[in-house]
């Protein structure tokens, strides 16, 4: 079973929280039972000190435990519990405390090879009489000869702190645990409610609906900063869905032209018999209308594949673009003589460009047949060539009616044909410098119009320059 985001972190939250208490629970266990040694070790070694001292000061031979008689002097703390035995190191017992009785603390063969060697032992025996006993081991000279003072203490107690300390450990995780999952529960769930609210919202969008946008909890928050990403991306499929529709209503209207007058064509010429230079002169018609619809479909075709994405490989070499501007010019040559427009290409370096040749051949024509095409009779179309820091600048400057600064930023726009266009009639549909700048996108580069109302047109398009020649620019 798939468990929910807010479970997950739930039981993440869980688990982290459970490891943490775990640590700190070993932890602290550790530490106090190193305390609770510590302390039973202190007064073990005090307690052998006091004794090695009064055996030193004492004359009598062999040391025996010093006692005070009961009912003579206070209550002694430092003995309380204690087991007191004096040994020498062959392992005989001389002296021991009255709390021991007739028993007598273990001296194994080597604990007594240890205290020869002149080493304090501090040992624990699970079972002394029945209980867990800690047992201090120090070796003194008395008068020439050497002894081992022995104190011992019952650990009962101290297990018994620490068996109630761990109780109250976990007792304490425990209660920490579900307190903090049932707060981390709902935390989790306050603060996946706005999640959960944008989720819903945007079930609601849909294509009919892209310009709804979800809405801000009002602080720039994480959650704000995904609404506000979310709403940007919102209004870029907006703005996609809307140059989709526009782009296929321009595409179905441009298509369906041609179509009618070439049915309409058609249809007249069959209505009844007629002469052969009649029959041909509608075929030349139906003609010029699928070559008109060749080329939008060509466009079409060309601006799909750009969309996409497909353009080709970037050059290994570089392309000199004097070759691609000559050949461009000789492709609109024809047309220009028609309208009787001279092209000419200005003097300007020999550059090198990383643009495929054919790409850019296709655009410089597309530049070229533009200006060519709204160009008056008598008219002159120039192109010039300059190296601006790392590109290449085709400047193709036209004598035409120009463009009114209103339209320069649609200009780009598909289907998009200016006033100067339509009042003069001049052939195309408005894809040329769609397609223009989207091949130049994809390479790197850019192209620009400048120009005002009745004073032409000067388009310049950007072509990476190669590396040799944007180093000599």
């Amino acid at each position: 079973m798939q468990l929910s985001f807010k479970a997950r972190l739930s039981l993440w939250h869980a688990a982290a929280v459970a490891l943490v208490l775990a640590a700190a629970a070993v932890g602290a266990d550790w530490a106090l039972s190193r305390a609770v040694h510590g302390q039973v070790d202190r007064a073990l070694l005090e307690l052998a000190r006091t004794e090695a001292a009064a055996a030193d000061q004492d004359r009598s031979v062999p040391p025996r435990v010093h006692e005070v008689p009961a009912g003579t002097s206070a209550t002694s703390f430092v003995r309380l519990d204690k087991f007191v035995q004096i040994a020498d190191l062959d392992g005989r017992v001389v002296s021991r405390s009255a709390t021991l009785g007739e028993s007598s603390l273990p001296l194994p063969p080597a604990l007594l090879a240890r205290l020869r060697d002149g080493a304090t032992v501090i040992e624990t025996r699970e079972d002394v009489g029945g209980e867990p006993v800690r047992i201090l081991s120090l070796p003194v000279d008395v008068r020439g000869s050497r002894y081992a003072i022995q104190v011992a203490a019952s650990l009962d107690d101290a297990y018994a702190v620490l068996r109630e300390a761990r109780l109250l450990f976990l007792g304490l995780s425990l209660a920490i645990l579900a307190a903090v999952v049932l707060t981390g529960t709902l935390l989790a769930r306050r603060i996946l409610r706005p999640i959960d609210r944008i989720v819903t919202r945007a079930r609601l969008i849909g294509e009919a609906r892209l310009g709804e946008r979800l809405p801000h909890p009002g602080i720039r928050d994480e959650i704000g900063r995904l609404v506000e990403t979310l709403n940007e991306m919102l209004a870029r499929l907006e703005r996609s869905f809307e140059a989709q529709r526009r782009f296929t209503s321009d595409a179905s209207h441009e298509l369906r032209s041609p179509l009618s007058r070439l049915r309409a064509e058609l249809e007249v010429t069959l209505r009844r018999p007629r002469e052969g230079t009649e029959y041909e002169e509608a075929l030349r018609s139906s003609l010029d209308e699928v070559e008109r619809l060749s080329r939008l479909t060509e466009d079409l075709l060309m601006l799909a594949r750009l969309d996409a994405g497909v353009v080709s490989e970037t050059p290994t070499q570089p392309v000199p673009l004097l070759p691609i501007l000559e050949e461009a010019l000789e492709r609109v040559g024809p047309t220009a003589r028609s309208r009787d427009v001279t092209v000419l290409l200005e003097p300007g370096p020999a550059l090198s460009v990383r643009v495929a040749a054919g790409a850019a051949s296709l655009v410089v024509s597309n530049v070229l047949d533009n200006a060519v095409k709204f160009s008056p009779p008598g008219g002159r179309v120039t192109v010039g060539v300059a190296a601006d820091r790392e590109t290449a600048v085709v400047a193709v400057t036209d004598s035409g009616p120009g463009i009114a600064e209103d339209e320069i930023p649609r200009i780009f726009e598909r289907f998009y044909r200016g006033h100067a266009s339509r009042s003069a009639g001049a052939p195309g549909v408005g894809l040329g410098l769609a397609i223009c700048r989207s091949v130049l996108e994809g390479w790197g580069g850019a192209i620009t119009v400048t120009g005002r109302a009745g004073m032409g047109a000067t388009v310049s398009v950007r072509l990476p320059l190669a590396p040799e020649a944007a180093r000599t620019g």
